[in-house]
């Protein structure tokens, strides 16, 4: 196995983990702490895991082709970047209020770092995922 193949399944692992943690602290924070009982958009989740399991599936490229699998990694990555719109929009309000200087409880401040670590997660799932396709093509490097 060449060095190149190893660095683009590395990638797409890290991609797919990261994607799927975001997924997992964005429903943690809308449903336990200070947000609990209020309503979420459970959409975000199903994006965050949809296209973890997406990319993970891309990776099969010997298997179905790298066309397909770099097709399947840009439907991938614009499920995510929905996933990141629809989580900025769904905690926009919540973000807002944390900039109002104010007494805060420790669960709110518990929640809006939660917040800021699942869009920066889904931020960097984007960033690998797109210095995954300027690598090349790891069929190519074999």
């Amino acid at each position: 196995m060449k060095t190149n193949n190893i660095i683009n399944y590395a990638l797409l692992g890290v991609s797919a983990i990261v994607a799927l943690l975001a997924g997992i602290f964005f429903n943690v924070v809308s449903t336990t702490g200070y947000l609990a009982g209020n309503p979420y958009n459970v959409g975000v989740t199903v994006l965050c895991v949809l296209g973890a399991v997406i990319i993970c599936g891309s990776s099969l490229s010997k298997t179905i082709g790298t066309k397909i699998s770099m097709l399947l990694q840009v439907i991938a990555a614009i499920m995510l970047a929905l996933a990141f719109v629809l989580m900025l929009m769904d905690k926009a309000n919540f973000i807002g209020d944390s900039f109002i200087p104010m007494e805060r409880t420790a669960s709110f401040h518990n929640g809006i770092a939660m917040t800021y670590v699942s869009l920066v997660f889904l931020g960097v799932s984007e960033l690998v995922l797109a210095a995954n396709a300027f690598l090349g093509n790891p069929e190519k490097a074999a």
